[in-house]
């Protein structure tokens, strides 16, 4: 049985060898010849390997656990084609593999020198599905810049634009709905967020955006794939107690709250159903539109949303005999005070803990229902985003014009022997985000003008996207989607090619 390795240049061959149980494959080249010296001399492509092929996968794909001897100078290329041989597998489907919890970039007999481990140990080799390069799906234009993304709703994905808008889109590019802010020409939509709705709808979200103004607004949204895609909004609300601009928002799971983060040096927790009832600008998409806003019962005034005076940058001032603040907090939750500058992000670990970080180069972690602050890490540069996997073992950043993401374990604490670093972007990286339904996987944004997706147990990205221009946001959309967008204005949404 012969399976054609390195594109066709070599044959693979099963062949037995003198230790019981082991078979042995064994790279033959017509071409290559070799005199007596070198017959004599030790090489690299001499070394054999024995190992064993262990999956999680599927029945179907299990190789009996039958230790095989293997060419040490087979790459990750060369054992995807053992395994498919193995398997009989029309057509061929790649593989990644690991070896001790890492992902195989080198040869094999590199990797154990590198890890100081000898040929003659029996190597187990796990193999999993390797991610194929992702393929534009669909690109949406934005008439200014894309400053956030969040694809975290099956039927839609939210931006924030500097135009002073947030818009929904449908994953395959077509826009759905926009919903400008309150002085929109000077007031940029800095970040969005999705929630589930209160009432329990499959097509029912609240979409949340953070401004300039220091204003976070939600809106109540029906997103229907019926009759081609539609989408609705009403019922806008304003969460007012923010006195700088608020630069990042953030859903926690379950969706009952959400929290941001803004230049005023504070992070807020909010209740979803919080906030005062606004008369803002009506949405405009698809031929839906959404009314004003009913007042709140018992109030004498709601928030004035096309106000344009009614801004955190704005003084106190008087309108129409009303000398009322504004900017008085309004049914915030929590204010988690505790950074020395501007909090430039946040993410939530869990319903009960949310982490952000800031200018003052610290990471930290909250107590949800208390406000207080029970971890602080101390990083290196100051933090512009940060994201965290669901079970709080790590948590990645970026941030000070680095062009790194640097990766923490908080079980380990503030020591340097928690912390890793992923080097592949040529400029600052600017956006980092977790891949949910998978603990390993993140992807980044970078001023460079790509996209990367990565995996934790690798230091090489496993797969690079070019946009057309600096890239200022990045997330998924589901674990096989990506989308990004930046300065070119184009929300990108890529499908990652996996099975």
């Amino acid at each position: 049985c012969v399976c054609v390795v390195g594109g066709g240049h070599q044959s693979l061959h099963r062949t037995p060898r003198a230790h019981a149980g082991l078979s042995c494959f064994s790279f033959a080249s017509p071409s290559f010849q070799r005199d007596d010296s070198e017959m004599a001399a030790s090489s690299p492509e001499d070394v054999q390997i024995t190992c064993r092929f262990v999956t999680r996968l599927p029945e179907k794909f299990r190789i009996a656990p039958t230790p095989l001897a293997v060419p040490g100078k087979l790459t990750r290329y060369g054992l995807s084609e053992v395994v498919n041989h193995l398997l009989a597998l029309d057509p061929p489907k790649p593989f990644d593999f690991l070896v001790d919890g890492e992902l195989v970039r080198t040869s094999l007999e590199k990797l154990l020198l590198r890890k100081r481990i000898t040929a003659e140990k029996l190597l187990d080799v796990e193999y999993i599905p390797a991610v194929g390069p992702p393929s534009e799906e669909s690109v949406g234009k934005h008439e200014d810049w894309v400053a956030s993304i969040d694809g975290g709703f099956a039927n839609a994905i939210a931006t924030g634009c500097y135009d002073g808008s947030a818009k929904l889109w449908t994953p395959g590019g077509r826009l759905l709905l926009t919903l400008p802010v309150a002085n929109a020409a000077n007031n940029a939509v800095t970040s969005v967020t999705l929630l589930p709705s209160g009432n329990g709808s499959e097509d029912g979200l609240v979409l949340v955006a953070g401004a300039h103004d220091g204003i976070v607004r939600s809106w109540d949204c029906a997103v229907s794939k019926k009759n081609g895609a539609s989408a609705s909004a009403k019922n806008a609300r304003a969460f007012v107690g923010h006195t700088a601009a608020v630069v990042a928002v953030a859903s926690a799971p379950g969706g009952e709250f959400f929290a941001s983060a803004s230049n005023d040096g504070t992070a807020r927790v909010w209740r979803r159903e919080g906030g005062g009832e606004v008369d803002e600008t009506t949405a405009v998409g698809d031929g839906n539109k959404a009314g004003s806003a009913k007042r709140r019962k018992g109030e004498k005034k709601t928030l004035a949303g096309g106000d344009t005076r009614r801004s955190c940058l704005d003084e106190k001032i008087e309108v129409d005999g009303d000398t009322d603040n504004p900017l008085a907090a309004r049914n915030e939750e929590l204010v988690l005070i505790g950074h020395k500058s501007a909090v430039t992000s946040v993410q939530w670990e869990s319903p009960s803990a949310v982490w952000s970080g800031g200018d003052d180069k610290t990471l930290r972690r909250w107590d949800a229902e208390h406000g207080r602050c029970t971890q602080t890490f101390d990083a290196p540069k100051a933090v512009s985003s940060l994201a965290c996997r669901a079970d709080g073992a790590r948590v990645a950043w970026c941030g000070g014009g680095d062009k790194h993401v640097h990766m923490w374990d908080p079980r380990v604490g503030g020591t340097t022997g928690g912390t890793t670093s992923f080097a592949s972007h040529t400029e600052m990286v600017v956006c980092v985000r977790w891949c949910p339904m998978n603990e390993f996987r993140f992807a980044s944004a970078s001023f460079d003008g790509t996209v990367k997706l990565w995996d934790t147990r690798g230091r090489l990205p496993l797969h690079t996207v070019s946009g057309d221009d600096r890239v200022l946001a990045v997330d998924f959309h589901g674990p096989r989607r990506i989308a990004s967008g930046g300065v070119d204005g184009n929300l990108r949404v890529y499908k990652l090619d996996e099975e």
